[in-house]
């Protein structure tokens, strides 16, 4: 059984607040393959790692990312944390792993590329998003930059597996994306991350924490899992595998 990459999923934000340098840093403590991380744009064009479409959950402030300036945000804190911006998460994850930038929806992807860019981190990013229109977009403004789309996956028993596939697939060429990030509900047996393998995409699955599920997504071939809890991963799968690269124009 070969070994999946391990992915911490907004840090090891089972220990840390996500998407925090402490997340990161725990991560990296942890020997992790690559961390994935979420990216939204301030008023004033720079690049923030943040998840959610409102502060109130993370900072019990009101408004959006895109409300505020850089300088405004660093007065607003997730638990004792500074909300960081990604030049800084890159700076501290250069040469140690591999980083999935989730665009998140309407995301101004010019001021993303641009930061990484500046930040000579372009090795190391794969650029993702839920949303097509922003992979196509990455591939226009950084064709060397690997892409992903990140997919629900449509959900057991809603659609026939290889109608699934094939429509996949022929999304994924289209957007010249590496692979595909899956719910790892929506997987239904190893013949389906095979099929999308053979068509030469890697597969990803998000988010797995139950160690259970993270053993039979390693048996059916699964290139990388997205956990909170990258420690749980490690001593549930005993990796010695190292990172695998992906990489479509």
């Amino acid at each position: 059984m070969a070994c999946p990459l391990f992915i911490a999923h907004r840090g090891a934000s089972a220990e840390a607040p996500e998407n925090t340098l402490a997340a990161f840093r725990r991560a990296l403590a942890l020997g992790v393959d690559g961390i994935e991380l979420d990216v939204q744009v301030t008023r004033d064009g720079v690049p923030m790692v943040f998840h959610d479409t409102s502060l109130v959950r993370l900072t019990g402030r009101r408004g959006r990312i895109a409300q505020f300036t850089r300088r405004e945000l660093r007065e607003i804190h997730v638990r004792g944390e500074a909300i960081p911006a990604l030049t800084e998460v890159l700076a501290l994850t250069r040469d140690c792993c591999v980083v999935q930038v989730e665009l998140k929806r309407a995301t101004p992807v010019a001021p993303v590329v641009e930061a990484i860019r500046r930040s000579r981190a372009g090795d190391a990013v794969i650029l993702a998003s839920f949303e097509p229109k922003l992979v196509a977009e990455a591939r226009v403004r950084a064709p060397h930059l690997p892409r992903m789309l990140i997919h629900e996956g449509g959900g057991r028993g809603q659609t026939a597996p290889r109608a699934r596939v094939h429509r996949l697939t022929s999304v994924l060429a289209t957007l010249g994306a590496a692979g595909v990030s899956l719910n790892y509900q929506a997987i239904p047996s190893v013949k389906f991350v095979a099929a999308l393998k053979r068509h030469g995409f890697c597969v990803w699955c998000w988010t797995v924490n139950q160690p259970r599920v993270m053993l039979r997504l390693a048996r059916w071939g699964a290139d990388a899992l997205l956990s909170d809890d990258p420690a749980l991963l490690k001593s549930t799968l005993s990796p010695s595998a190292s990172p695998k690269a992906v990489s479509r124009q």
